[in-house]
């Protein structure tokens, strides 16, 4: 569980909030629960913006918040 793919949501100078999705299954009634999770993350070349798909990994402690760092930017968003 250290690398984790989700879109950014929101963009400060190097610091990104990245919303994850995560999958439960509960065997008792046979369903699956959807729920999500806002992780902040650091970006350290400022290449991402809000919309774009990433993959962030878990690293030291950064910050007082800050524990994932951005690995790679999968698909940009075309900005009008």
């Amino acid at each position: 569980m250290n690398n984790m793919f989700g879109r950014v949501i929101k963009k400060n100078h190097k610091k990104i909030i990245v919303i994850v999705k995560k999958c439960l299954k509960i065997p008792i009634y046979k369903k699956r629960v959807f729920y999500y999770k806002k992780i902040l993350a650091y970006d350290i070349f400022n290449e991402c913006n809000f919309g774009d798909y990433v993959i962030i990994k878990k690293s030291r402690p950064l910050t007082k918040t800050i524990f994932w760092i951005l690995t790679k930017v999968v698909e940009k968003i075309k900005i009008i």
